[in-house]
């Protein structure tokens, strides 16, 4: 377009926002330098009023769907149709007893998942040619799938080998199909990574020299058409993208090995952290298999590229740990020694993974690093889908790592349980001084759990009970830390009473937070009474709350009798000119240093 028509064209765009409907498809394969430009559309930063749909890959999808208000799935070759052919599989092999078993390993039942099996296997039964290879390794391992993803390629891909020596006739002497075959697999593997390093699914007949020709009919490649009706060249395409994955996954690992490329390359290679994120999961787990060592030292690459990120000085550089952080723990998730690895190498203080999608899976890996790690502080994974295993996983490290004082769990999903297992954890823990569990609906009976230990436990400050106020009457007596903050809780008035009578029993908080927490007349009336006897309190603060003029009389006349409390902030309350008058009042025979209001 000439300079004149773009510019007519984004003006209308700009004018009739709700009337263009704006199209992404295959988010995950967009050329990364245009993602910060996709983003702020996603995100409503510009263009805020026009339509978007995205097409994605899960993996690639994650990011973005926070900001999509409907989330829908092709779903092409369906669960019915896989089960149905996992039962006709078996039935015409006379091996029907191992159905059910495989249908259940591939969707897990509430009470029916079973640990040390890989990861998505529902990903393999989403074409029929993917779905017979895993019935036929099912079969042939007689019920007992290998403990990690990259292990069940492994098998796959030696079973496609077998079976093309067996057409063939071949009986290879060497029993390891993939060293017999490693010219072949290399080189598979270079035009697997080069073409995804392309954002291609293909790659073309014409730079393969005819080895293409060979592999086709071996059974890891199939023909596609041609792309251009005037350059006819034929193109081949990878039977699924994991399958072209796992062999850029070998070809690094054996680059790796043999020393022709540096861990520090691969690692220091974002786009493993982004669109070859499967590769370099691929890569770790076939180091796994066939060099400890090199794995090892590939993980300890990736804690020393973590580190350095840590030292910089720029606004961005804690968003880039986070990132790099949930990368590792998330590539790693199925090597529990790799894991330890990359704990004993991290040497941070502080990481926030706030709003992350850590979930269960991401916590129990977390969990493997924090049980080694002697250098982290301060770790904050509030808004992070945590549920019950995963407050079970991080309890264990917390019961035998040594350097973590603060962590923040709040806003996630324990409940009961996920509160009586970090009970355990800090009957033990005597390094933790600042434990913040609040929203994670962990009713009353894990705020007991939670009171119970506090009486054998150093921590500091426990936020827990932001919900269920009552409880601290009970408490009030057996509570030792300092620091309270309840803000932005829903305390109101109930709940300041039940606060107010254990305050006037407890002689060790000094500082208390109960801003914008729906605290009216009633609720400053309770707490003025417990100021009035209150003898360890120096710093309230009751912003934005609706106390109003009487509310703020009440305290004028506890401020009258306390001469402890140094600062209190009763801004924003509607107190009005009397109120202000009484609070001014007191001033002279007070010695509160800040009054605000």
């Amino acid at each position: 377009m000439d300079d004149q028509t773009k510019e007519c064209f984004f003006k209308f765009i700009r004018e009739n926002q709700s009337k263009v409907l704006l199209v992404f498809d295959g988010l995950d394969e967009a050329d990364t330098s245009n993602l910060k430009m996709f983003f702020n559309l996603i995100e409503r930063k510009e263009l805020s009023g026009c339509h978007i749909v995205l097409t994605s890959r899960h993996e690639a999808g994650r990011n973005a769907r926070r900001y999509c208000d409907t989330l829908w799935e092709i779903v092409g070759f369906t669960r019915e149709d896989a089960v149905s052919f996992i039962h006709k599989y078996f039935k015409n092999v006379n091996k029907e007893y191992l159905t059910r078993k495989l249908i259940e390993m591939v969707w897990p039942g509430p009470w029916s998942i079973e640990p040390g099996q890989p990861k998505d296997l529902r990903d393999l039964t989403k074409n029929p040619l993917n779905t017979t290879l895993l019935c036929v390794i099912w079969e042939d391992l007689k019920g007992v799938f290998p403990t990690s993803r990259t292990e069940l390629y492994i098998e796959i891909v030696l079973f496609v080998l077998g079976t093309y020596e067996a057409k063939k006739g071949l009986a290879s002497e060497n029993e390891d199909l993939l060293s017999v075959y490693s010219k072949d697999l290399l080189y598979l593997g270079r035009m697997a990574l080069e073409s995804l390093q392309n954002g291609e699914l293909y790659f073309e007949e014409h730079k393969s020299g005819g080895r293409c020709i060979v592999l086709s009919k071996i059974g890891f490649l199939s023909l596609q058409p041609a792309a251009s009706k005037r350059k006819i060249r034929a193109r081949y395409a990878f039977l699924h993208k994991s399958f072209q994955e796992f062999f850029s996954g070998f070809f690094l690992a054996c680059k790796l090995i043999k020393g022709k490329i540096s861990f520090e390359s691969v690692v220091a290679d974002q786009r493993y952290e982004r669109k070859l994120y499967q590769v370099f999961a691929f890569l770790l787990g076939i180091l796994v298999s066939k060099s400890k060592k090199t794995a090892e030292s590939l993980v300890k690459s990736v804690a020393a590229n973590i580190n350095f990120t840590s030292l910089k000085l720029d606004k961005d550089a804690a968003k880039d740990v986070s990132k790099r952080m949930l990368f590792a723990l998330s590539s790693l998730s199925e090597h529990a020694s790799l894991l330890q690895t990359l704990g004993e190498h991290l040497n941070f203080t502080q990481l926030n993974l706030r709003e992350s999608l850590i979930d269960n899976s991401g916590a129990a890996s977390l969990s493997q690093a924090l049980a080694v790690n002697s250098s982290l502080t301060s770790l904050n994974l509030s808004t992070t889908l945590i549920e019950v295993s995963g407050a079970a996983s991080l309890s264990q490290a917390l019961a035998v790592n040594s350097s973590l004082t603060n962590l923040d769990l709040s806003r996630n999903l324990i409940g009961t349980s996920g509160a009586a297992s970090f009970s355990q954890a800090l009957a033990v823990n005597y390094t933790l001084t600042k434990l913040d569990l609040s929203l994670n609906h962990i009713g009353d009976s894990g705020a007991a759990e939670l009171s119970s230990v506090c009486k054998v436990n150093t921590t500091d400050e426990l936020f827990c009970l932001s919900e269920h106020a009552s409880l601290l009457q009970t408490l009030g007596e057996h509570l030792n830390f300092t620091q309270l903050n309840l803000r932005e809780s829903l305390i109101d008035n109930s709940g300041a009473a039940s606060l107010s009578q254990a305050l006037a029993v407890n002689s060790s908080l000094t500082s208390l937070n109960l801003s914008t927490t729906l605290i009216e007349v009633s609720g400053a009336a309770s707490l003025s009474q417990a100021l009035a006897v209150n003898s360890s309190l120096t710093n309230l603060d009751l912003s934005r709350n609706l106390i109003g003029t009487s509310g703020a009389a009440s305290f004028s006349q506890a401020l009258a009798v306390n001469y402890t409390l140094t600062k209190l902030d009763l801004s924003l309350n509607h107190i009005g000119d009397s109120g202000a008058a009484e609070l001014s009042s007191v001033c002279k025979v007070n010695t509160t240093d800040e009054l605000f209001w």
